[in-house]
């Protein structure tokens, strides 16, 4: 049996691809690793020996970029209207 044990800096979250399925981003700053796994949990990107500002670093121009694409997205995608349709 594989436990997993969070460490107390171990950032978790989800990111949504446009083909509909979820890549998972693991992120350590104490460790000083990313890894990002796919659904079936396996590993997409995997980085090591990274100092803390670097994956700092990393963990905000990421956040940033995808944040700002969404947003992009949302804002230029025209409402639903079943009568054009």
């Amino acid at each position: 049996m594989l436990i997993s044990m969070k460490t107390s800096n171990e950032r978790t979250w989800n990111w949504k691809q446009a083909d509909g399925s979820t890549f998972k981003v693991v992120s350590n700053p104490d460790k000083g690793t990313i890894v990002v796994y796919k659904d079936d949990g396996k590993i997409v990107l995997e980085k090591k020996n990274l100092s803390p500002e670097q994956v700092k670093l990393i963990e905000q121009h990421f956040l940033n970029v995808v944040t700002r694409k969404k947003q992009t997205y949302v804002k230029n995608t025209p409402k639903y209207d079943p009568m054009v349709a």
